[in-house]
């Protein structure tokens, strides 16, 4: 491997903690951010505890394990998971997994590895959240990675063949397992797909051998489910500007839409490990021609999200109303339709079109619907 210099995107070293931790503490943001996640919480005590963190790992456990919970009580009816038996407590893997929340998809998968006795991974994050010290000094200490996005074609091809080396250093030479999303950003329609690319960014560290570079990755795909999406009008919205033309991503929104994932009630939530990526499924891929083959892991991967994705009765109902059916009407109770139609009624679109009212509707009903035509039609 050639060599590079990672400082500019990688988690704080064990040097680099204890100053962290320490302008952290004092910030009083985090004493805010503390706050949204628990009103009852004592930002000062959480302040004191920190000052005896000397590493990322003890961050984790200490603090944010802690706080993750309590986001769970009070915005979440329950939070189960499965899958963990697929994975070995001393290897590595490259969790590729669905998108829906910003900040929590990661903190609960770190919350149940955590719990189980499994190190946590190193999580990538787009540069476009790394926008003031206080968040830069958060995630770097939660072992969180920088993705560059932005930039020229050149800078594009440059910094995926930069992250490719970083993720293979990880996984191979530090033996840190990596978590990363399946796509550039959140499903914003909840139709889960792989994008190419990220498959052909993983690649390009490789020997050029396909199937000995993919099955030596590891690759263990993860869905997230939630029972109220997070974000769900500002997703269905941005959706509805996109379809016209007309979206451009406010200076805040990101900030917004990660205190309003913590804030928003969620309902039950459910994580799945799916089963790794088999040798066998990576060969049969390798069979076809370049493009072919990373088209064609992709489906492999997205059909696991698909299958290990846990449908609610939130699913199953907007499936009904968005096409005028009642394919599913066997998995809820008409108290439990009506129910998410008075949710759906209280958060819609306020715009002064009727038809724009509707269309941001429809998208909204979406992205509950999507997961279910995935799983149920093998979309």
């Amino acid at each position: 491997m050639a060599e590079f210099d990672f400082s500019s995107i990688e988690p704080y070293n064990s040097e680099e903690v204890p100053k962290a931790i320490a302008r952290l503490a004092h910030n009083p943001m985090f004493a805010r951010l503390v706050k949204t996640m628990n009103p009852k919480a004592d930002a000062s005590s959480f302040s004191a505890l920190m000052e005896c963190i000397t590493t990322c790992d003890e961050l984790q456990y200490m603090v944010m394990r802690p706080l993750i919970f309590q986001i769970v009580q009070r915005s979440a009816t329950s939070f189960t998971y499965d899958g963990l038996d697929f994975l070995s407590r001393d290897k590595s893997y490259l969790f590729v997994s669905n998108h829906r929340d910003i900040t929590l998809d990661a903190g609960l998968l770190d919350v149940a590895l955590i719990s189980n006795g499994f190190k946590t991974p190193e999580i990538g994050f787009g540069n476009n959240l790394m926008k003031n010290d206080f968040i830069i000094d958060l995630f770097r200490l939660n072992k969180m990675f920088t993705i560059i996005r932005d930039g020229s074609k050149r800078d594009f091809y440059n910094n995926s063949v930069f992250l490719s080396n970083y993720i293979h250093h990880e996984l191979f030479e530090k033996k840190s397992s990596v978590w990363i999303a399946q796509r550039n950003g959140r499903t914003k329609n909840g139709d889960d797909r792989t994008d190419q690319g990220l498959l052909k960014m993983f690649s390009m560290a490789g020997t050029g051998n396909f199937e000995e570079d993919f099955n030596k990755l590891q690759i263990v795909p993860v869905a997230i489910s939630y029972e109220y999406e997070p974000c769900d009008l500002m997703k269905s919205v941005a959706e509805y500007a996109s379809s016209n033309g007309i979206y451009e991503k406010s200076a805040h929104e990101d900030v917004l839409s990660i205190m309003m994932g913590i804030s928003q009630q969620k309902g039950d939530i459910h994580l799945t490990f799916c089963k790794p990526i088999s040798t066998d499924e990576v060969a049969e891929c390798a069979q076809l021609v370049k493009n072919e083959r990373f088209a064609a892991l992709a489906k492999v991967i997205d059909g696991r999200i698909h299958e290990g994705y846990k449908l609610h009765k939130t699913n199953y109902i907007a499936a009904d109303l968005l096409r005028g059916t009642a394919d599913y009407i066997d998995y809820y109770t008409t108290d439990q339709l009506e129910e998410f139609i008075e949710y759906a009624e209280h958060s819609s679109f306020k715009g002064p079109s009727s038809a724009a009212r509707e269309k941001v509707m429809d998208f909204f009903m979406t992205i509950y619907a999507n997961p279910v035509f995935n799983k149920t039609e093998g979309r």
